[in-house]
């Protein structure tokens, strides 16, 4: 699969974000389209205070197309920390390629401890995380914060923080940050994001919070939630709507409830959503998360 192909691909869904679908195949003329297909945009990721769960999602990736076709024949990721082969001075050299040719995608997965100088969290000898933030973003074309944690610090500034964990900034070099956010993150705002950037050459539109408003650009409590108004759950697992028992839907911005998780074929829906399964929405996607969305349940 090619980028072209994988840009044909998005367009049937690209009604669902309100995108012009001849928009996503519209490389201006032939020789760009060439210049397009002949390779994918490089992407570094790096790992900083996290459990690797945004990366095990970006693995479940579907929708649009699947993970192989995406960093193989699509994307050219230079370095992921899970799925490269390469580790030692030879990642490290390969890092160092990609920064001194520029152009990047810069993902960062897990917060960014600040505490000591840094010293929490260690990429290699002489690199901290803090560091690489700094480093790394210089020469980047394009700058996602992959997850919570990454966005807005997430579980790992959770109280007390003893690290001094905080996600990223807005901006770096005067390049906004564009944040994914979610516990895990759905793959398909990742892929769904970096399919804009690649149609559009831009990043697509954000919310106040630098999220892509394509994905959470409304509440999920409303009368779109397949649970709207449906039997008030009393108690966890009894089904119908779970705002009576603690969910946050109606404090955060994101389409788990319309796209929902677990998709089994290109273009296909999820199966389910926290909700659905009689949970309630613990309000993940959310700069205040954790501490702000507790309790997570309240039992009448």
């Amino acid at each position: 699969m090619t980028r072209r192909d994988f840009l044909r691909a998005t367009s049937v869904i690209g009604a669902a974000f309100g995108l012009n679908a001849a928009g996503l195949l519209d490389f201006g003329s032939e020789a760009e389209a060439k210049e397009t297909a002949a390779g994918g945009i490089p992407v570094l990721w790096l790992q900083g205070q996290a459990c690797s769960g945004c990366s095990v999602s970006l693995l479940n990736s579907i929708f649009y197309t699947t993970i192989d076709d995406l960093a193989v024949n699509t994307l050219d990721i230079n370095f992921h920390p899970n799925l490269s082969a390469a580790a030692g001075n030879l990642a490290v050299a390969q890092i160092e390629r990609t920064y001194r040719q520029g152009g990047y995608v810069m993902v960062f997965e897990g917060a960014i401890p600040t505490g000591s100088g840094g010293a929490f969290c260690n990429l290699w000898p002489g690199m901290t995380y803090q560091k690489a933030v700094e480093r790394y973003t210089e020469r980047a074309a394009y700058i996602l914060a992959v997850g919570t944690c990454a966005s807005f610090g997430g579980i790992a500034a959770a109280a007390p923080n003893p690290t001094g964990a905080q996600g990223l900034a807005a901006s770096y070099g005067g390049k906004t940050v564009i944040k994914i956010s979610g516990c895990p993150v759905h793959p398909d705002w990742i892929v769904g994001t970096v399919a804009y950037i690649l149609a559009n050459g831009a990043a697509p539109a954000l919310d106040s919070y630098g999220r892509p408003t394509m994905f959470y650009g409304r509440r999920l409590h409303g009368e779109w939630c397949p649970l709207y108004e449906t039997n008030k759950a009393t108690q966890p697992g009894q089904g119908g709507c779970t705002r009576g028992i603690g969910c946050k839907g109606p404090v955060s911005n994101c389409d788990c409830n319309s796209r929902l998780w677990n998709a089994s074929a290109v273009g296909g829906k999820g199966v389910n959503w926290c909700s659905g399964t009689g949970a309630t929405c613990i309000g993940c996607s959310e700069p205040t998360f954790p501490d702000g969305m507790t309790p997570f349940y309240s039992i009448p």
